[in-house]
């Protein structure tokens, strides 16, 4: 088998990291590949009890970073130095299922022109977690967000059958060094959120689209990090990062009419939270305070990118 290397990237991850690191040891150690942990600059002690545990074994290796570099630039940083063919890229909050990283392997060999190969994600009571997107412009979000369209959108889409698709959530991204190194790996101004997204971008533009493969499955717990980061106004990082995707790839006119379709929808919210008291309670996006933030992350550099 071409060799392999798993790379998660850690950040006070003392809740996740152990059992995600134990649902791979054996299928990494049986199959001859490496594990490796880059901590971006852990203050929780996760980082030392990871090599506290797996430091002896021969397939582990830690590596810190004196600062946290976000996701992309240390990912970036990581894969540099990797010398495996093919890599596995998981988040620390997941769980692969018995046989899951075999069939990812295999798959790489079967779809050899793949950018980004992904798996089912599943949440932790074992449900699906839809992971499969339309890039995000405009008339996609559109499809996505207003109910009589979303039947039409890609998160939408079967999840029971293996599939090109624009872009995969990306919780576990496995690819080839190479074509990770052509592309110049991710774009690391995007600190947090969807850089996975513009990195499958540029792939599917130069012929490497993204595969779904169902058949091999992971536990995501989502947003392990983000929520110690950025708490509840996590979401607002999306705003965030969406604009930054446009305004490098989006086509004209799209950044003006993704403010004001993401606009309506704050005042949306506002207004159903105010109808609904237990929907303000349970959501803190359908409370006034945060679509202010919202509304004030879409419109405040709105006279630059005009």
């Amino acid at each position: 088998m071409t060799h392999f290397a798993v790379l998660t990237l850690n950040w006070n991850g003392m809740e996740v990291l152990p059992g995600m690191i134990q649902s791979l040891a054996a299928p990494v150690e049986k199959l001859g590949g490496e594990l490796i942990v880059f901590d971006n600059c852990s203050q929780d002690g996760s980082d030392k009890a990871a090599a506290e545990t797996w430091g002896d074994k021969k397939w582990f290796k830690l590596i810190r970073s004196q600062e946290n570099l976000g996701f992309a630039a240390g990912a970036n940083r990581a894969v540099k130095d990797i010398a495996a063919d093919i890599i596995v890229l998981a988040n620390s909050d997941t769980v692969f299922f018995p046989g899951s990283l075999e069939i990812l392997l295999d798959a790489v060999e079967r779809y050899p022109h793949a950018g980004i190969i992904g798996p089912r994600l599943l949440w932790p009571d074992g449900s699906l977690q839809r992971s499969i997107r339309d890039f995000p412009f405009p008339g996609k979000l559109l499809l996505e967000h207003l109910p009589f369209l979303r039947k039409h959108s890609a998160i939408n889409l079967s999840h029971d059958r293996e599939q090109t698709v624009d872009w995969l959530v990306g919780a576990v991204m496995v690819f080839r060094k190479e074509v990770f190194d052509k592309a110049l790996g991710f774009d690391s101004s995007f600190f947090f959120y969807h850089e996975e997204t513009e990195l499958q971008f540029r792939l599917s533009k130069s012929g490497h689209s993204s595969v779904f493969i169902p058949s091999a499955q992971v536990i995501h717990f989502e947003g392990a990090s983000a929520r110690q980061m950025f708490g509840r106004e996590t979401s607002l990082k999306y705003i965030q990062a969406k604009l930054k995707f446009l305004r490098k790839h989006g086509y004209k006119g799209s950044m003006l009419l993704f403010r004001l379709f993401m606009g309506s929808l704050q005042l949306c919210r506002v207004v159903c939270g105010f109808l609904n008291p237990g929907l303000r309670r349970r959501d803190y996006r359908y409370t006034a305070p945060y679509c202010r933030k919202a509304l004030n992350e879409l419109f405040r550099h709105y006279r630059r990118d005009k």
